[in-house]
């Protein structure tokens, strides 16, 4: 991992380790959520994710655009996203008046139900695979390293009304 030759760079040895084992829990950690999620609510990942954004977001609504910016899935991805989720009556799409041009998403009362009852499995999820496995030093360390790489520029957060996912 650490070496170097002509062709090629690599991660020293201590980057690698960062770096992979960030990769191996977030993935591991994404693919358990959603197996939770569809299993117990019959919603994905993404479209928790998408109903939580909303739920944190004034009056529950964004355009669009700001939403697509929000989440973890491109603009063409969250188009079929919103369309499986207004279907199912969770969100509710709508033609912005002022700009006929751009549209609202919005967490419609079974939405808001849904994400109520899915969040205890989400956060059970997390729980499982992270904050039982640490103790309170070192999670507070872990959210003051997230809190570095966010305030040099490395990450965006999305704010919540609660402080919680």
């Amino acid at each position: 991992m650490s070496r170097t030759n002509a062709n090629h760079e690599y991660l020293t040895e201590a980057e690698f380790r960062a770096w992979h084992g960030c990769l191996t829990f977030t993935n591991g950690a994404m693919r358990a959520l959603d197996a939770a999620l569809r299993t117990n609510h019959d919603i994905s990942l993404s479209e928790f994710d998408v109903m939580i954004t909303l739920f944190n977001a004034p009056d529950s609504r964004l355009r669009m655009t700001e939403l697509s910016n929000r989440v973890v899935v491109t603009a063409s991805g969250l188009t079929q996203l919103v369309t499986r989720l207004d279907s199912k009556g969770l969100v509710r799409r709508t033609v912005d008046k002022a700009d006929r041009r751009s549209y609202f998403a919005t967490l419609t009362r079974a939405g808001h139900t849904r994400l109520k009852e899915s969040r205890p499995t989400h956060n059970e999820v997390i729980r499982s695979r992270l904050t039982r496995r640490l103790t309170a030093e070192q999670l507070d360390a872990l959210g003051s390293l997230w809190a570095t790489i966010e305030a040099t520029g490395g990450m965006k957060w999305r704010g919540s009304k609660d402080g919680s996912a």
